[in-house]
Formats: C-alpha cells, structure tokens, sequence
C-alpha cells in the first residue's frame, strides 16, 4: 500500500511539472546577470531577454546582482526556486575560475545549476602593445621580454579572471619573466596602458578597440583558439605557443532540478536568437562570437570539459585557491 501511494504521489508530482510546464510562462522571468548595468554581459543579456521574451511568448526582465567575482548572483541564484522563473546569465569566470579561485566557495557550479544554452564560445582577451613598442607581432615581444628578464611589465584587470589566467599560462609556455600590473578597473588600466606608463595589456577587445583605433595600442595576439571575425590580421596566441590558447564563454543556466520542458523551450528560443544577423553582428560589437546553437545537454557537456581544463591550468600556472 506505501509503495502504490508513493508511485501515484510521483505521477501526481510529475503531472504537475507538465501542466506547469505546458502554461509556461505564466509570469515574468527573472534573468539574473552578475554585472552591472551597461557592461558587456548586460548588452547581451537584454538582447539576448528581448528576443527569448518574444519566442516564448513571454517576459523576461534583467535583474543585475553585481559584485565580488560574480558570487551573489550565483549564490542568489543557487537557492532560488527551480520553477522556471529564474535563469542566470553567466561566464567562465562564474561557472570555472572561481572553482579553482576560492577555498570555500559558497556555491557548487556543478551540483547547483542547471545547463540551458550556450550563449558565447568565443570571449577572447587580447594582448596588445603601447605604440613605442618596437615588436609587431608575439614573436618579437617574446624575443624583447625574453632578451630583459623582468624588466617588461604587463597589466591585467584582476576581476576578469581569465585575463590573469591566460597572460600567466604564456609566460610559462613561452618561458617569460614579466612583471604584473594588476587593476581593479578596466577603464583606467586601459588608459595607463594608452599613455605608456606599462608597454603590454592584456584586456577585452571592447576597452581596447578605441585605444587601438586611435593608434595608441597595437594588438598582437588573441588568447583564442581562433581568430576573431572582426580582426582577422591579429594572430592567436597558440599560432606561436601551440595549446596556450584558451577561450572565455557565456552561458544561461538555471538552478538544479529546474523541470526539463522549460529548459529546452528556453534553449530552443536562444538558438533562434543565435541565428539572427543582428545577434551575430552585435555580439561582434562587443568582442564575442559563437561557433552556433548547442542542446542543453551538449551546453552541460561543454561546461564540464572547461571546467576540467581551468583545473588543469590553474594546476600548472600553481594558482592556489585563496
């Protein structure tokens, strides 16, 4: 008698979920960005709101939760209800890095989330050089750093985890020894970069573009695993250090045990999103690109792969969790 109770309590669970998940959606969803209004993650995250909400036949509005790595609007979206009403959208930085960043991190990216679409597989930072700087490709910037050992500084923005990441991988590749000029603010750095007071930046395309642009900074090398559509004639990192290349992505997830039909309603409205011109073309615009839709599924086997592979460099760049 338990046993014939307990399978009619999981029939009625399940019809349930799928009467839910058949009136879907029924109320606004909050998308959770773990940024500031205006950056990069938010432009495409309301693009990327605007278009599912017409596919779905719905509302999706922003909610941005910013602030230290990413971790509350993880932490926030961890222990929101799986209900479908709350998606996250997020980066390498949220879902890899700060795994291998924090002793004591107060989200599991494994367990607490649920895989819904890749958004981005290409997110490159870039090394570029002041003008003054006599090399014009990788190569010759190896030779130069390599004939003044810790004499060339470079900086980074320490809250773009993967600029850090990539920048340390190459020196050990390459053999470099180069001294560290961390920021807390893209802008500035960028500025200081501009204005020669260090001769190597490792930043996003986007910051650098109008510095490049107006001739104050020289790109060298994409830390991609191929080269970026709009800047074709700038070299990958790998094309000189083969395997140094390593690619930032963006993701939408869900928490854990979100029902699986609005998973895949959600994932097959981002590929249509995917698939538009303009979405290509503004991605562009603000340094992505996507190689093209994934299933949810491939999205979570996706994960997973970077996740080891941030592991496996954190391991030998000797980056130990604080």
């Amino acid at each position: 008698m338990k046993r014939f109770f307990a399978c009619a309590a999981a029939l009625l669970a399940l019809a349930t979920v799928s009467a839910q998940a058949q009136n879907w959606p029924e109320r606004p969803i909050k998308l959770i960005v773990p940024t500031g209004a205006g950056s990069a993650t938010d432009v495409m995250a309301r693009l990327l709101a605007n278009e599912v909400s017409r596919a779905i036949n719905g509302s999706i509005y922003v909610e941005n939760v910013a602030g230290n790595s990413g971790l509350p609007a993880h932490i926030a979206t961890a222990r929101a209800t799986p209900d479908g009403y709350t998606f996250l959208f997020t980066n390498t930085s949220g879902m890899a890095l700060n795994a291998v960043a924090f002793k004591q991190l107060p989200y599991d990216p494994t367990k607490d989330f649920t895989a819904v679409a890749l958004i981005s597989d290409l997110s490159p930072q870039m090394m570029s050089v002041h003008k003054s700087v006599t090399a014009k490709t990788l190569p010759d910037l190896i030779s130069w750093v390599k004939a003044n050992p810790g004499a060339v500084s470079y900086g980074f923005d320490i809250t773009a985890g993967a600029s850090g990441f990539q920048a340390k991988l190459l020196s050990r590749r390459a053999g470099l020894d180069m001294a560290e000029v961390p920021y807390r603010v893209s802008p500035q750095m960028v500025q200081d970069a501009a204005a020669g007071r260090f001769p190597v930046l490792v930043s996003s395309i986007t910051v650098a573009k109008p510095f490049i642009d107006s001739g104050d900074l020289r790109p060298l090398a994409m830390f991609s695993g191929r080269r970026f559509p709009t800047m074709p004639d700038v070299a990958t990192v790998g094309e000189t250090i083969p395997g140094a290349s390593v690619d930032g992505w963006f993701v939408v997830v869900a928490p854990a045990g979100t029902p699986m039909p609005m998973i895949e309603t959600f994932n097959a409205a981002v590929a249509g999103f995917l698939k538009l011109p303009s979405t290509k073309e503004r991605m562009h615009t603000v340094g992505l690109d996507s190689s093209g839709p994934r299933t949810a599924s491939e999205t979570a086997a996706f994960i997973a792969r970077e996740q080891q592979r941030w592991r496996d460099i954190a391991k030998e760049i000797g980056i130990e969790a604080q």
